[in-house]
């Protein structure tokens, strides 16, 4: 009997699934997946920047796939308002705000008609939008971009922290400082983070739902300091799949990712 569960098991995972999600019919496996920088540079080319090719080779393959891309909102509203998924949900979250997203992916998404998540750093689209340059090399979105993006309706903008992506005496992003009270960290967080909250709800009329960990830094009180603050998920660089349980707000926070680095397809990815 138990060499019969392991190979049910094993036969699951050659599907893509898991055991819970196919017992409990509440609860969905959604892979996250993580892409950063698209860029034509090759010297750029690695963990964290892809092609523009790429991409686009993955959005065929997506299309073509059982799987449907969803937005953060679509997980939110399954787990907490009643919302329906489909059979195989899948996410693509793209990190930092990089001129890339409105360059390459938005047209690649209105094509496609896939949706996606682009998280921002408030810091670095304050600094760009005060620039006001706009060329192939120009590295960050600035604010007009960003509401293009978001007026597509394709692309879903959430909050990457506002002056998050550094390290302080040792301690990257999110995480609680060496020394630092919990009411000290968790007032440190909500400047930072309500500050691009609020910037967010300004220009696109809603604040994000989820708070993405810049380099999935995090302490024990990170999710529930988030959710005082009225999010309702975050995203970690974890690499695992996750699964969505309704009813249940607490799956929505942490949720690993998958990144996509060059030379490895989504494709690949997922049959992994």
């Amino acid at each position: 009997m138990k060499r019969l569960y392991f190979i049910i098991l094993a036969l699951l995972a050659l599907l893509g699934t898991t055991a819970e999600a196919v017992i409990r019919p509440d609860a969905v496996e959604v892979p996250i997946i993580m892409y950063h920088k698209v860029t034509k540079d090759n010297s750029q080319l690695g963990k964290f920047a892809i092609t523009p090719d790429e991409l686009e080779a993955d959005f065929q393959f997506i299309q073509e796939s059982d799987y449907t891309p969803v937005t953060m909102e679509a997980l939110i509203n399954f787990v907490k308002n009643d919302g329906t998924l489909p059979d195989k949900p899948l996410v693509l979250t793209f990190d930092d705000g990089y001129f890339s997203d409105y360059r390459y992916l938005l047209p690649l998404v209105r094509r496609y008609q896939i949706p996606v998540v682009s998280s921002i750093i408030g810091k670095t689209t304050d600094a760009y939008t005060e620039e006001a340059r706009e060329d192939i090399i120009y590295p960050h979105l600035i604010w007009p971009q960003v509401e293009e993006m978001a007026l597509s309706g394709l692309i879903e903008i959430q909050n990457h922290g506002y002056d998050l992506h550094q390290s302080v005496r040792g301690t990257a992003g999110a995480k609680k400082r060496h020394g630092e009270s919990r009411d000290a960290y968790a007032e440190r967080l909500e400047a930072d983070l309500m500050r691009l909250q609020t910037a967010v709800e300004k220009r696109l009329g809603t604040a994000p739902t989820t708070f993405t960990y810049p380099f999935g830094a995090k302490s024990e009180e990170s999710d529930a300091i988030l959710q005082t603050l009225g999010f309702e998920a975050s995203l970690s660089v974890e690499g695992k799949r996750n699964l969505v349980i309704r009813g249940e707000p607490d799956c929505l926070f942490s949720m690993g990712r998958i990144i996509r680095p060059h030379g490895r397809t989504v494709e690949q990815i997922l049959a992994s």
